[in-house]
Parts: structure tokens; sequence; C-alpha cells
């Protein structure tokens, strides 16, 4: 019973990662476009930028679920969805 609930947990696991792994991009082009007409302090806009760049760095490295932590982040102080 153990076996089986680690196989599905890994399967659905690697099934994941592709739609993770698809979506960063997305984001971090939301975030490029919302940065366009934000209306934030320096401080917030500092902040995104790094939060976005944080975002890239930790999808080029193949951790997908801190990179759309980390997008997730950028978005909010933006107020997007």
């Amino acid at each position: 019973m153990v076996r089986k609930a680690i196989l599905v947990a890994a399967t659905a696991a690697f099934f994941a990662t592709p739609a993770f792994a698809g979506s960063c991009p997305k984001h971090m082009a939301d975030i490029d476009a919302a940065m366009q007409t934000a209306q934030l302090s320096e401080a917030d806009k500092t902040k995104v930028m790094e939060l976005r760049k944080k975002g890239e760095e930790q999808h080029n490295a193949g951790d997908h679920a801190a990179s759309m932590e980390s997008l997730g982040q950028a978005k909010k102080i933006l107020g997007i969805n």
C-alpha cells in the first residue's frame, strides 16, 4: 500500500514538472508587461525586479516550484494574478 502511494506521488510529480516549467516564462512576461505601466515606489520596483530575476534563475536551474513562488510574490506586489 505504501509502495503504491509512493509510486502514485512520484508519477504525479513527474507529470507536473513540465507544467510548472512551461508556465514560468508566461509569468515572467506578465511581470515584464505590468512593469511598463506600474505605479510603484522605487523600493517596490526594485523588489519586483529582484524577484523576477530570481524566478528566472530558478527556472533555468530547473527549480520550477521555487520559480513559481518567486514570480508569484512579484505578481502580488504588482497586483496581478
